[in-house]
């Protein structure tokens, strides 16, 4: 009985230029690795086009989710076409036979550039507001029929999980805010030339990564997303439904501006301040909800023994530097110039502390923020 090899030693699908997949794909380049396996760039043979292949490592835990996905994505897909527009389009799913054993894995169409690579490319730089306006659409078109039709929450929405559609080069053009973006970074880029700023000519974007995306009925995990894009319901502990989307959306959309995460901390307390001091405090009722295990770190109670109880901030922090760090925090509308108002008020708008006050997608949709236009 051999014993289990750790995940981190069960090696990559191992490739080769030409070699053809499922009779159909022909493997032309490796687009990249992930801890779950690796993804190919291919010919599709019979839909003469080129197609992703994610090739899943050996590891059951792997394996498992990828078909999770991969059934999710079927599900999207089925919906139909122009409902799904806005989510990465999957073609099939397929087991490789190979020497080292069996692979399982999915065909999907090629897309562009997450934005997360493209504000990193820019040198955080943020997009045109026309830019950000067109991408909060179609981002909310597809929560409005994933939520709407499906029931499904994304739960891991953020820059590296929307890619634009286009894989085509994009041309240099100018930043509308330079010179704010100049001022931010005087002391860091000081004397420094700045690369070129590229401009999508296509802002069409799609979703990917469904691995985690939850159905209303299943069993909801206690902790989702990735921390900074993450709503106030689930640091508490309160349960949380599809209006955490709309809640990580306007985080997206605020880094989309400022090229800066809105929320950057490692620290739940201290994440919970920071929306504080950007949005509103917390309501006692909100906090009164929380559950013994969270409220002896995040609950400051009445010491009258009066039902009145508000976040444990500053008497909680951990350090000085963290308490400066909340300090100098301040509220949306202060991080826009003031032609861009319209955006922070559609964000602030996403932003609301407590989930059943927060808009649905299909309502943020009439928000008056996406029908402006600006002059950028």
């Amino acid at each position: 009985h051999a014993a289990v090899r750790p995940a981190d030693e069960v090696p990559h699908f191992s490739w080769r230029e030409g070699q053809v997949l499922q009779s159909r794909y022909r493997v032309v380049k490796l687009l990249g690795d992930g801890t779950f396996g690796r993804v190919l760039l291919a010919e599709d043979r019979q839909e003469s086009g080129k197609v992703a292949i994610k090739v899943i490592r050996n590891v059951d835990k792997y394996i498992r989710n990828a078909k999770r996905e991969a059934q999710i994505l079927k599900d999207i897909r089925d919906a139909g076409p122009n409902k799904a527009a806005a989510c990465v389009h999957m073609l099939e799913t397929f087991t490789h036979e190979a020497d080292k054993g069996r692979f399982f894995c999915l065909s999907c169409e090629v897309l562009g550039e997450s934005l997360y690579d493209h504000v990193k490319r820019n040198r955080f730089r943020g997009l045109w507001v026309q830019d950000i306006q067109s991408i909060a659409r179609q981002c909310l078109e597809a929560l409005a029929f994933l939520h709407g039709e499906l029931g499904l929450t994304h739960t891991d929405l953020k820059l590296e999980n929307v890619l634009f559609k286009s894989t085509e080069p994009m041309p240099a053009s100018d930043f509308p805010r330079e010179a704010l973006w100049k001022e931010k970074h005087r002391s860091s880029n000081h004397g420094r030339s700045h690369p070129e700023y590229v401009r999508p000519t296509d802002t069409q974007v799609k979703l990917i990564d469904f691995g985690n995306a939850t159905y209303e009925l299943e069993h909801h995990s206690a902790t989702i997303n990735t921390r900074q894009y993450r709503a106030p319901e689930v640091i508490l502990a309160l349960g949380w439904n599809e209006r955490s989307d709309l809640w990580s959306m306007g985080c997206i959309l605020m880094e989309l501006y400022t090229g800066d995460l809105l929320f950057h901390t490692h620290e739940s307390l201290e994440h919970l301040a920071l929306m504080e001091r950007t949005i509103e405090p917390f309501s006692g009722s909100m906090m009164g909800r929380v559950g013994d295990a969270r409220r002896q770190h995040f609950v400051e109670q009445d010491p009258d023994g009066g039902r009145d109880c508000r976040l444990h901030w500053p008497g909680g922090a951990s350090s000085q530097a963290s308490e400066r760090r909340v300090a100098g925090q301040g509220p949306i509308a202060r991080l826009v110039l003031p032609g861009h108002r319209p955006l922070a008020e559609f964000v602030a708008s996403l932003l609301i502390l407590e989930p059943s006050r927060r808009p649905s997608a299909s309502a943020a949709l009439a928000h008056p923020f996406l029908f402006e236009s600006f002059p950028d």
